[in-house]
């Protein structure tokens, strides 16, 4: 990653939470970058803002654009890879809790799918909007993030 946005919250939330947001950011990635991760202990939403790539999901390969979202979880191995003439830039919000799942599935977006946003900037103020909170590290961060990202969700 050449530059981010990043926050931290709870990194080991409680299990009986309905919704917890663990972390999230912007990253402008390098032209090199690739991740590989059979499994995250937690779910995810990922957006690509501008540049290419690819995901790969449970072994299923989908490009990535500006306005493209995708989602993982525990059990979901995903690699994710960049294009070098035209490098990603991408949010993501990592999140758990018993709400975590149906969420994911409300939205149309369960783990390990791939979804678009028309226009492909709709989300990136929203996305903003929860870095700046958990940037802002207050006894509030939590519960507004977690709002947030019910949100985005909708």
């Amino acid at each position: 990653v050449a530059a981010a946005r990043r926050f931290y919250l709870d990194l080991n939330p409680q299990k009986n939470r309905r919704l917890a947001v663990v972390c999230g950011g912007l990253e402008r990635c390098k032209s090199e970058y690739a991740i590989r991760r059979e499994t995250l202990p937690f779910y995810s939403i990922e957006y690509a803002a501008h540049g290419r790539g690819e995901v790969r999901l449970n072994g299923r390969v989908c490009p990535l654009q500006p306005g493209r979202l995708f989602s993982y979880g525990p059990g979901i191995p995903h690699h994710i890879i960049g294009d070098a003439a035209q490098p990603l830039v991408k949010y993501f919000v990592d999140f758990a809790g018993t709400g975590a799942k149906p969420l994911l599935r409300s939205c149309g977006l369960p783990p390990g799918s791939v979804s678009e946003v028309f226009p492909a900037n709709a989300l990136e103020p929203l996305f903003d909007e929860l870095i700046q909170a958990g940037l802002r590290a207050r006894k509030e961060s939590a519960a507004l993030c977690a709002k947030l990202l019910e949100c985005l969700a909708l």
